[in-house]
């Protein structure tokens, strides 16, 4: 009989790959999420749902009967979040779901943190034994449920295997795509053909979806990984330069690197950007909306995404946002995307063909 792996927060955006993923592997798998959650994208995929709320040891122990391995991803980002909101969603239920797991005896448990935990790096690459010096709450909480993750398994026993993925993106995924796709699409949609860029910049990478859950699922079978924090990120360490060069000539805009590097004052501006109060995100969010409505009416677009600019955002002028993968390669995982141009062109395609955005002709030279 296949073993059977419990999938939280499996209405979120890496939760349907994540079910995909373990499927493929010959998992039975079971998928929570709140009770009110949106299940439409996974009750296609064939797998046991079991809605409960974490935050409830009896719930979190009815979903986590019979389980034999625990891949947790439940966790929420909202800028706009209080404290306490953060702390329920990316702390307690942690704890509760590292109690319930405890009590089941489950085999393995792969816990999602995330490289923002690192705070701005003062140097790169950053490897997992990095000081950990978070600077906003989402980060911070997920800190504490990363900690607390590790602290079941030095204290009582549980099988503990931590990720810390660095800025996701993929097909169906809204919210980086908001502005790392959205803004890119409203500039081509202005009729902008050539954006002069930085020759260089700070160093950053990204990783696709489908290398988040490939290393979840690869580490979910390796013991020698338990009591381990692994990066994920793809080898495409590049200055911003050529990373918003990639983000432009993805949606046919040309590009030049042609002007000097300021990272000390992109390093400022940044940070004194992310202390700006909430109603400047919340006006410039509602004017990229106001545009973007434009864009889907015109275009007779699906209006999943929308651009957004959130004080989160801000961290990528900050310093630099390139993670080491070496140990996790070391283990034995081959990316499947290591190369951000070849994942990210291959991404916008999708929503081209999908109807998220527009149909344009990409620029695929280097």
């Amino acid at each position: 009989m296949a073993e059977k792996v419990l999938v939280t927060g499996a209405c979120g955006f890496v939760g349907p790959f994540m079910i995909e993923e373990l499927q493929k592997k010959g998992y039975e798998v079971r998928a929570t999420d709140l009770p009110e959650a949106d299940y439409s994208a996974i009750e296609r995929q064939n797998c046991e749902i079991v809605p409960a709320n974490l935050l409830k040891l009896k719930e979190a122990l009815k979903a986590m009967d019979g389980v034999d391995r625990v891949v947790h991803t439940a966790a929420r980002m909202n800028y706009f979040m209080t404290r306490p909101e953060y702390e329920l969603a990316n702390y307690h239920v942690t704890v509760t779901t590292c109690e319930a797991a405890l009590s089941k005896g489950v085999k393995h448990f792969v816990h999602f943190s995330t490289c923002d935990t690192y705070g701005p790096p003062e140097y790169s690459p950053v490897y997992e034994n990095y000081p950990q010096k978070p600077i906003n709450l989402y980060s911070i909480t997920k800190l504490f449920g990363e900690q607390a993750a590790l602290r079941y398994h030095k204290l009582h026993g549980l099988p503990v295997t931590v990720i810390r993925p660095t800025t996701i993106y993929g097909p169906r995924c809204v919210y980086v795509m908001g502005l790392f796709l959205g803004l890119p699409v409203l500039l081509k949609e202005t009729g902008l053909k050539m954006v002069p860029l930085p020759k260089d910049g700070f160093n950053a990478n990204l990783v696709h979806v489908e290398d988040i859950v490939g290393a979840a699922a690869f580490l979910l079978e390796k013991d020698e990984a338990i009591g381990q924090a692994y990066n994920v990120s793809d080898d495409s360490a590049m200055p911003y330069g050529g990373l918003i060069e990639v983000l432009l000539n993805s949606v046919g805009i040309e590009t030049k690197r042609v002007l000097p590097s300021a990272n000390k004052l992109i390093a400022i501006g940044a940070s004194a950007i992310s202390h700006f109060p909430q109603i400047f995100f919340t006006k410039v969010t509602e004017f990229f909306q106001s545009q973007w409505d434009k864009v889907i009416t015109e275009h007779r677009l699906v209006p999943a995404m929308s651009p957004r600019f959130d004080p989160g955002f801000t961290s990528f002028g900050r310093g630099e946002y390139y993670f080491s993968n070496e140990k996790l390669k070391k283990l034995g995982y081959k990316l499947r995307y290591p190369d951000l141009r070849k994942g990210w062109f291959e991404t916008v395609r999708w929503y081209m063909e999908n109807e998220w955005i527009p149909t344009y002709e990409q620029i695929e030279s280097e």
